[in-house]
């Protein structure tokens, strides 16, 4: 155990008689409305990131070996990751509200200054809006930089030094610089598989201390989506700060519960120990998502563990601050299916991913907006990961136009289970992903956002009318009804 004054021994003596304030009004939880919770993330480029990536990559460093030795963040993107968004994080206490919101980055010798945001700080119990003090009575606040821009993530590993943060500074004497808790790089990428994202973040002060009745209590971050009739894989990625160290004090415990629908929990006891130094932690966990679920919850407990110890007799457990919570939640591959089509042919009628007539038994993923565009430019890639391009007899075509895509394969080779078509107007861009298996079939007349399928070409032994097996024989080619459509009814 250390003898420096930790925040566990300065906020029992400090604390104790403004908390008792606070307790002694109300026993409800400490929270407030946009601070003390995380919240999904509203800007509207990490929002498209979110959309168009399939993964979430972390990695961060404790920050508290400053000013004498920066902290380092090495992070990798593989091949065939395509790169959507990175931003950085960093949680600090300050003795005043004027935050240091500039941090630097140095990689392979060039130093980026970088001007972050607060997005989160401790808020008054009653005025939601009024930053007060916490831990060693000083502000806190979670701060967000997107940094894209700076093209520092490429191909391979990447190692970012982490430096700056000189105008922090703790009230309380004996504490020096340490308000500097810690930094990390979030990576929204995408890698063609079959995935969705949901992000939140802010700042969720977390501590429940038992002699003084202290209470800050972490609010559960929900994830909700449609079920699905197939188990899933979820990845879960967060920062926490300012758990144990030399600091915070040694062994402090803590309960990362998840919640996975009405039936199954899972509690990690204790896994936040300042892994990535003093004093931050990137909690990483994959689970089973079941068929039939749909929502996810997470929160972070200041309490010792619920079954040695149900009375959670520890009289300090950590004290923290909860940044982030990412969830990447991956689709199953469907079955392989002998009836997938050939050809397909589009008809572009415009309109946005809500004229969609037949959602493939919730696999099609539609995304983005033309807006109507007059024209469009189309590119057709294969799913699930495979690279190649599929074949377009157009690449671009007007309202009301038509295109047909096949494989590259043999002549006659059905499409792949799961195809990408991206249709661009200018700056605009709308994403369909489609999936031909004959148990969640399409069907000539069926939309997809701003295109109606017009003709479909199916092997012999395939039904008549859509992607999906039968007994009698018979080549598919919609001629009434290609007719019909081709002619601009």
């Amino acid at each position: 155990m250390t003898t420096a004054i930790t925040k566990s021994s300065w906020q029992g003596a400090a604390l104790a008689a403004a908390m008792f304030f606070i307790v002694s009004l109300s026993p409800s939880t400490v929270t407030a409305e946009g601070n003390e919770r995380l919240q999904p993330v509203t800007d509207p480029q990490i929002q498209q990131a979110l959309q168009q990536g399939t993964k979430i990559r972390i990695a961060g460093t404790g920050l508290h070996s400053l000013p004498e030795t920066p902290g380092t963040i090495d992070i990798e993107l593989n091949p065939g990751e395509t790169v959507e968004r990175v931003l950085l994080y960093w949680q600090v206490f300050d003795d005043d509200v004027d935050y240091d919101t500039e941090i630097e980055v140095t990689v392979g010798g060039t130093t980026y200054p970088v001007i972050g945001e607060v997005i989160g700080e401790f808020v008054d119990f009653y005025q939601a809006t009024n930053p007060v003090t916490s831990f060693y009575g000083a502000y806190s606040a979670t701060i967000r930089a997107d940094i894209t821009n700076l093209g520092l993530i490429q191909q391979g590993n990447n190692s970012l030094t982490i430096s700056g943060l000189e105008e922090i500074e703790l009230p309380i004497p004996g504490f020096g610089d340490d308000g500097k808790n810690g930094a990390g790089i979030m990576l929204i990428y995408s890698d063609g598989s079959d995935s969705t994202l949901q992000l939140f973040d802010g700042h969720d002060a977390v501590w429940w201390r038992t002699d003084i009745r202290t209470i800050y209590v972490g609010q559960p971050v929900r994830f909700e989506f449609a079920a699905s009739d197939n188990d899933r894989t979820a990845d879960l990625s967060m920062f926490v700060a300012s758990v144990e160290g030399q600091q915070s004090g040694e062994e402090r415990q803590s309960v990362v519960e998840i919640r996975i629908g009405d039936s199954d929990v899972i509690r990690d006891i204790n896994v936040l120990t300042s892994a990535q130094g003093d004093e931050w932690d990137d909690y990483l966990r994959q689970f089973t998502v079941p068929a039939g679920t749909e929502f996810v919850e997470v929160v972070i407990l200041s309490e010792s563990d619920p079954y040695q110890d149900p009375n959670n007799s520890d009289v300090n457990p950590a004290s923290l601050v909860w940044l982030t919570a990412g969830l990447s939640l991956t689709e199953p591959e469907p079955e392989e299916c002998d009836c997938r089509p050939k050809l397909l042919t589009f008809k572009y009628v415009g309109g946005s991913c809500d004229a969609t007539s037949n959602d493939l038994g919730g696999h099609l993923k539609c995304r983005g907006d033309l807006h109507w565009a007059d024209g469009i430019d189309i590119k057709a890639i294969k799913g699930k990961g495979r690279r190649g391009h599929l074949r377009l007899d157009n690449d671009w075509i007007a309202k009301d136009g038509t295109f047909t895509v096949s494989s590259r394969g043999k002549q006659h080779a059905q499409l792949p289970e799961r195809l990408k078509l991206i249709l661009r107007a200018g700056h605009k861009k709308q994403m369909l992903r489609l999936n031909t298996a004959c148990d969640t079939p399409m069907q000539v007349g069926d939309q997809f956002g701003p295109l109606l399928l017009v003709d479909m070409e199916t092997p012999e032994h395939c039904d008549k009318d859509r992607n999906q097996c039968r007994n009698r024989g018979g080549k598919e080619r919609h001629k009434w009804f290609k007719k019909y459509f081709y002619r601009g009814h």
